[in-house]
């Protein structure tokens, strides 16, 4: 009788074992992330990876990033919630309006883009949101003047606008002897005329670049060409110079010298800039927290690990949580 017992309290427990083996090899679904009371699985990320994807080619690594980037929406959408956020539906309507002015046309431009409207309606009310929350959380922040005058000062070679021109050019392949002959032995006023009369050449025989700075020019020549050009007097043809197939004359018309641009030019820019900075900042942080307060957990090995080795692996990483 005593062995029997000890054979059932045996048996119980490699039964119950084998029990769950089996549902972890044949029924298990990896966890993909989990917040709160909140768990993402595997099969709901396959269930709607085709709408993010839409059948063009993508890697692993691009798969994780858009993975992680859904998880840390939902995420701010469920902390969105617990604020009281809410949107405006008036505001979806005209959002959903600059897809089309009727209905039909709403409809071919989101069958265009495989999407049905209730997808376009959730993907606004996400946006607005999130977009609420960061609101929310970044509301106290602020730039002082002396920010933007110290951030000038330390970045004041950034302000700094080079010599720009306007150039002309008029072009000629080397076997056109005609455009070739008249170019040689062109004036200025000459010159001008040309540009007039192969101002509409469908080959591209007449051109200009406006206000460009010499490296810019460089790019398109080189710096041969561009050094020629930048220290040639205005109203002077500068050339020939050959690159590629064609043979170049150019014309430089107008010159804007270099200067500094003042402080109050780009007082707004530099505020903004900084902004920004801080913004980012302050929301990174409080979306570090936000993890840690909500338990979230981010598992991308589990796409590609089998359901047995994932579902022991899910189960001590929830309870050490």
């Amino acid at each position: 009788m005593k062995k029997r017992r000890t054979w059932l309290y045996l048996f119980v427990p490699i039964g119950f074992l084998g029990v769950i083996s089996l549902y972890a090899a044949l029924m298990y679904q990896p966890l993909l992330f989990v917040f709160g009371d909140q768990f993402f699985r595997r099969d709901d990320w396959e269930r709607i990876k085709p709408k993010y994807f839409q059948e063009v080619a993508y890697s692993a690594d691009e798969e994780v990033r858009l993975l992680e980037q859904l998880s840390l929406e939902e995420l701010i959408l469920d902390i969105g919630k617990q604020m009281g956020v809410k949107t405006d539906e008036r505001l979806i309507e005209e959002q959903l309006k600059q897809l089309g002015s009727t209905k039909a046309e709403r409809e071919e431009t989101l069958r265009q883009m495989n999407m049905t409207e209730e997808d376009s309606i959730q993907n606004i009310r996400r946006a607005m949101i999130g977009f609420e929350v960061k609101k929310i959380v970044t509301r106290d922040v602020v730039v002082t003047q002396e920010e933007v005058e110290r951030f000038y000062r330390e970045q004041i070679e950034s302000f700094r606008i080079p010599e720009l021109r306007t150039i002309y050019y008029v072009r000629a392949k080397n076997g056109d002897k005609l455009l070739l002959d008249k170019l040689k032995a062109a004036s200025a006023e000459r010159f001008q005329s040309l540009l007039k009369q192969y101002g509409e050449d469908p080959e591209g025989r007449a051109g200009l670049h406006e206000l460009v700075a010499q490296s810019q020019l460089s790019e398109h020549y080189n710096e041969m060409i561009a050094k020629a050009v930048f220290h040639s007097p205005v109203m002077r043809i500068v050339g020939p110079f050959e690159s590629q197939q064609w043979t170049y004359w150019f014309f430089p018309a107008e010159v804007m010298p270099p200067r500094t641009q003042p402080l109050p030019e780009v007082s707004q820019k530099i505020q903004q800039i900084i902004y920004l900075e801080k913004e980012s900042v302050v929301y990174r942080k409080w979306l570090e927290s936000q993890k840690k307060s909500n338990n979230y957990l981010f598992l991308p090995e589990n796409l590609q690990r089998n359901n047995f080795l994932a579902f022991w692996s899910d189960l001590r990483l929830l309870f050490n949580s």
